[in-house]
Formats: C-alpha cells, sequence, structure tokens
C-alpha cells in the first residue's frame, strides 16, 4: 500500500513538470510572435481600362429597369375623364384654356358636388351657370360655381351690381379671372364629351323580295282539292285439270275485277273553342 502512494506521487510531480514546460513554451511563442508595428496596406488606383469597364458591366444587366413595366411613372398630361357623374354646366380644361383671359363670377365653392348639383337644378334658368373642380397639390379637391364669362373686370363688376341669384347672406360673390383656375382644373368638361362623340351614317340598301307564282300556288290548290281516285283490285283464278292418272289434261286461266266505291271527302271536323273562364 505505502508503495502505491509513492508511486502516485511520483505521476503527480510528472504531470507538474510538463505543465510548466508547456507554459514556458507557450509564454515564449507569445513572446516572439507579438509585434506592435502597424502594416499599412496600399490601395492599388483604378486604372482607366477598369474604369471603362465598369459602367459597361452595369449597361449589361438583365435587371435594369425591371421595375419600369411593374410601376410605370406618373403621366402628368393626362386628363380625368368622369363620364356621366357632372351636369351640363361642367366645364375641364378646354374652357380654361380658352377663356384663361376672360373674367366671371364666383358664386360659391363646396366640397360635395351633390350640393352644387342641388343648387343648380332648384334654377329656373340656368344659362349662364358653368362650375369647375379644382385639385391638384396641396388644394383640397373643391367645386366652383361660376356665372357668366366676360371680357375684362369692368363687366363682370356691373353684372355682379345686377346680379339675379338668390343665395344666402353668408355667400358673397365676387369677380376672378379664370386664369386663376388653370393650375387646378385637369378634367374634360361636358362640352368636350359632347361633341368627341362620333356619329356614324348607316346606308340602307334595298333587298329584292322573292316574286309569288300564282299559278303554281293555284295548281297546288286544285291538287289538294282533287279526290283520289282508288286503284281497281284484281284476282286471277287458275284451274288445272288432271286424268285418272294425274296427267294434266289442261289448264284454264280467269280474272275477275272489283270497283271499290268512291269516299265521298268528309269537311275537316271543326272544335269548338270555348271558354274556360266563363
Amino acid at each position: 500500500m505505502a508503495l502505491r502512494t509513492h508511486w502516485q506521487q511520483i505521476q503527480n510531480y510528472i504531470w507538474l513538470v510538463l505543465g510548466g514546460a508547456c507554459l514556458f513554451f507557450a509564454l515564449v511563442f507569445w513572446a516572439i510572435t507579438d509585434s506592435k508595428d502597424v502594416v499599412e496596406v496600399e490601395k492599388k488606383a483604378e486604372t482607366e481600362v477598369e474604369l471603362h469597364i465598369q459602367p459597361e458591366i452595369v449597361s449589361s444587366m438583365n435587371h435594369l429597369g425591371a421595375l419600369s413595366d411593374e410601376v410605370k411613372p406618373l403621366d402628368m398630361a393626362t386628363r380625368v375623364v368622369m363620364t356621366a357623374q357632372h351636369e351640363a354646366e361642367f366645364r375641364g380644361t378646354k374652357f380654361v384654356n380658352e377663356q384663361k383671359k376672360s373674367y366671371a363670377i364666383e358664386l360659391f365653392r363646396v366640397t360635395d358636388e351633390a350640393i352644387l348639383k342641388s343648387f343648380l337644378k332648384k334654377q329656373p334658368d340656368r344659362k349662364g351657370f358653368l362650375y369647375l373642380r379644382l385639385s391638384g397639390g396641396d388644394h383640397p379637391e373643391q367645386y366652383v360655381l361660376l356665372y357668366g364669362v366676360y371680357k375684362n373686370a369692368g363687366e363682370a363688376k356691373n353684372a355682379l351690381a345686377d346680379l339675379n341669384v338668390v343665395l344666402p347672406t353668408s355667400i358673397k360673390p365676387i369677380v376672378v379671372g379664370i386664369e386663376k383656375y388653370q393650375p387646378l382644373v385637369n378634367d374634360l368638361g361636358s362640352d368636350e364629351l359632347s361633341t368627341q362623340a362620333k356619329l356614324y351614317a348607316v346606308k340602307l340598301k334595298t333587298a329584292p323580295l322573292p316574286q309569288v307564282d300564282e299559278a303554281q300556288i293555284a295548281a297546288i290548290k286544285v291538287q289538294a282539292q282533287q279526290a283520289v281516285v282508288p286503284k281497281e283490285s284484281t284476282t286471277s283464278t287458275t284451274v288445272t285439270r288432271r286424268d285418272a292418272d294425274g296427267n294434266v289434261v289442261g289448264v284454264q286461266k280467269s280474272q275477275s275485277s272489283v270497283e271499290q266505291p268512291v269516299r265521298p271527302k268528309t269537311a275537316p271536323v271543326q272544335q269548338e273553342v270555348t271558354d274556360p273562364f266563363n
């Protein structure tokens, strides 16, 4: 037992010496490899050849501009068309461009077109009324009701003084230049929609009708009215004579016909139609 304990101590000392030797060699290796010098990495300048090649690589990409078909760019020149929703007094870009140097009387503005339509329907005479839809940019969507088109501001002010339109006391009409609405109008007016409708002329040609042969119709009627003559039925009889030995002595043939009586034509039976409700 004492010998075994002594041998275990020797093994422990051996492992301790080996561990100390490994630690020593590790410290020596760390001291040799440790260096505080900073190594600068020089970046090569791009040559002219590389600069020429890079744009060619980008232009040859298969996916370059692939989203152009998925998300089409907005066309700001497109005019809005809303058919069957406006009254006949609605005007658009064409009217504003043609009358941009003229003046009009602005009666009021609303955000709901139904209010404006209701006001127009209550007017006994709708001549002279016009209205526009204003939108675009930061401007909220509004409908402005105008009255009359005048060459200058003086005529518009005189017309405003003689204006005979019943309005609430809170509404104060003003004289405005139509050019003011030009950047805010981007619609097709009712006058443009009515003039753009194409009219087509339809030329009808006379078609020849089939000619009726009266003689042929009369012949068909006669044939239908004539009685059908029945055919005569014929009966043939053959008599053969034989002697005692069975030999043929003579043959006698006879025919007889029987005439069938002609059936009178019967008139078609007419069924009486009665009213089931009486």
